[in-house]
């Protein structure tokens, strides 16, 4: 089959079967763990949560929310102690993160993570804050 037989389709809006299948392949190849932690009310609504992967002996936060109501509250720390944990359980020595420099690097750092570098680059001057932690 020749590059030219090939369609190239670009999706704004993606279906959730997709992008898993996406992350199943990438999985298979590089033999990553994903994991998600939610944090759930009374009645059972998502009100907090991360995910993310282990993978080559650390542990990848990709994504982590919390309900604009419960921050500052230390509910996004609860949050990244129990990644951290559930990294050493499976033997990870590492935890890594990014993040926009407008986002979070303050909230990671007093969790003791370092800036690894910063990539600039972004709209508006932003920059991508790359992370990580000995655990």
């Amino acid at each position: 089959m020749n590059i030219e037989e090939l369609d190239f389709e670009v999706t704004e809006n993606p279906s959730t079967s997709d992008l898993d299948f996406l992350t199943q392949k990438i999985n298979e190849e590089l033999s990553a763990s994903p994991f998600t932690i939610f944090v759930r009310n009374k009645e059972g609504k998502i009100i907090a949560g991360c995910n993310g992967s282990i993978i080559c002996g650390s542990i990848y936060t990709d994504q982590l929310w919390v309900d604009p109501n419960l921050r500052e509250r230390g509910v996004g720390k609860k949050l990244m102690e129990t990644v951290h944990e559930y990294g050493k359980k499976h033997g990870c020595m590492l935890t890594t993160v990014t993040t926009m420099d407008f986002q979070a690097p303050n909230f990671y750092a007093k969790l003791g993570y370092k800036i690894d570098f910063a990539k600039e680059g972004y709209s508006k001057g932003a920059s991508c804050i790359f992370m990580s932690k000995k655990l």
